[in-house]
């Protein structure tokens, strides 16, 4: 059947370019039959080839991951969790005193998140916790810097709060509003806190005195000065150096007279000098 063939004549739209070819009688016959036994071969042909393709493209992926999972497992191991527990435990307790610290001091506490939270955490986790405590030092150190704390002058303390003797030698009590330091004329005087210069001149018997404002109701005064070093409304860093003891106004020697007043009253500063 094959060996006997039927002539097929093509011929164009107009009637021109006429072709003739030979096909083989059978397949004629039976067309149907081939093309269906071509579809099924292509599809099995195409299944076949995404069917590599799919293997190759899981395999790959599937290595990436294994690479990951490896990786992660290796941090994981490298993390001591105990330890990373005993840390988180130790600076909660760190902020439950700096929160008595400022309790101690009429402040407002820090609200913690973490702090006496649960201690079963996961190495998963630990990016998390970490952010909340670096967000929560970050609030403790705002608040610490604006807070009036430590020594003005590095001199020893001659003088207390409160009532005391008269020391120009008159007689009688009166009452001492702040702390004396002794030192040396023109040695270095700084901020105790971050804030800004509300007065800096000549103040009475405070002689040169400089007053600085700052957060939560606070002011610093710096008395008996020879020399200042800032102005009006300018805004001063904790530390900076403000200005130089010395013997000015109302006073029996070289020496810092110094005085924190909260909300305008005048408070012990002797609770400020240590954290």
């Amino acid at each position: 059947m094959l060996k006997h063939k039927t002539s097929v004549l093509f011929v164009g739209t107009e009637g021109k370019d006429k072709r003739t070819i030979q096909i083989p009688t059978l397949i004629l016959l039976n067309w149907k039959k081939y093309l269906l036994i071509g579809t099924v071969t292509f599809s099995i042909l195409a299944a076949v080839l995404v069917f590599f393709a799919y293997e190759f493209v899981n395999e790959h992926y599937s290595t990436i991951y294994k690479e990951k999972l490896a990786r992660a497992n290796q941090i994981r191991n490298a993390i001591d969790i105990d330890r990373a527990k005993k840390s988180f435990e130790s600076i909660d307790s760190s902020f439950r005193k700096i929160n008595n610290y400022l309790k101690d001091r009429g402040l407002k506490e820090m609200k913690l998140e973490n702090a006496g939270g649960p201690l079963d955490i996961d190495v998963s986790e630990i990016d998390e916790i970490v952010a909340l405590y670096e967000r929560d030092l970050l609030v403790a150190e705002n608040m610490i810097k604006h807070v009036p704390m430590g020594k003005p002058h590095d001199g020893a303390q001659t003088s207390g709060f409160g009532y005391r003797r008269n020391p120009f030698g008159s007689g009688g009590f009166e009452n001492h509003q702040g702390l004396d330091f002794k030192g040396k004329v023109g040695s270095e005087v700084r901020s105790t806190a971050h804030g800004v210069v509300v007065f800096a001149g000549w103040k009475g018997g405070y002689g040169n005195c400089i007053i600085i404002n700052h957060k939560n109701g606070f002011q610093t005064l710096y008395g008996h000065l020879s020399k200042i070093h800032v102005k009006n409304n300018e805004a001063v860093k904790l530390g900076q150096k403000i200005g130089g003891l010395g013997n000015t106004g109302r006073s029996t020697g070289p020496h810092l007279h110094y005085e924190i007043i909260r909300n305008g009253q005048r408070i012990n500063p002797i609770d400020y000098l240590t954290f």
